[in-house]
C-alpha cells in the first residue's frame, strides 16, 4: 500500500544508516524523498542505490541550511515530512577523551544543525 503517495519527505543525514533506511521505506510507501549529506559522493551514491533526490548540505552550516530551504520550498512548494536525522558522535570513544574541537563538531551538527534546520522549516 503506497499511504505515502503524494507526499514529500526530507531526510538529513540520509546517505547511510537510519537516514538510508528511513529514506527507503518511505519511498517504498509511495513518498517522494530528498536525502541530504555532507559528503557528494556518498549522498550521489544513495540517492542512485535507492531513488531518492540528492543534496549536498553540511547541517553543521547555517549557509547550507539555509540552501537546502530555498531549493527545496522552491523545486517542491512544500514538505510533508521532515526527518532531521543528520548526526556524529565524533572522534572521541571515551567522553574523557573527548576534545573541545570534537565537542564542537558533534554540537555544531547534533544540536545547531538540528535547531536551526527545524527553525528553517516549522514555518514552511
Amino acid at each position: 500500500m503506497k499511504t505515502f503517495e503524494n507526499k514529500i519527505a526530507l531526510i538529513t543525514g540520509g546517505s547511510s544508516g537510519i537516514g538510508y533506511a528511513t529514506a527507503k521505506e518511505f519511498l517504498n510507501l509511495g513518498a517522494a524523498v530528498i536525502i541530504t549529506g555532507r559528503n557528494k559522493d556518498a549522498i550521489e551514491k544513495a540517492s542512485e542505490e535507492i531513488g531518492a533526490i540528492p543534496f549536498v548540505a553540511d547541517q553543521s552550516k547555517l549557509h547550507d541550511i539555509n540552501k537546502l530551504y530555498d531549493d527545496v520550498s522552491s523545486k517542491f512548494g512544500k514538505i510533508d515530512i521532515l526527518f532531521i536525522n543528520a548526526g556524529i558522535t565524533g572522534s572521541a570513544a571515551l567522553i574523557e577523551e573527548a576534545t573541545e574541537l570534537n565537542f564542537d563538531s558533534v554540537m555544531d551538527i547534533n544540536f545547531k544543525g538540528a535547531y536551526f534546520t527545524l527553525s528553517k522549516f516549522i514555518p514552511y
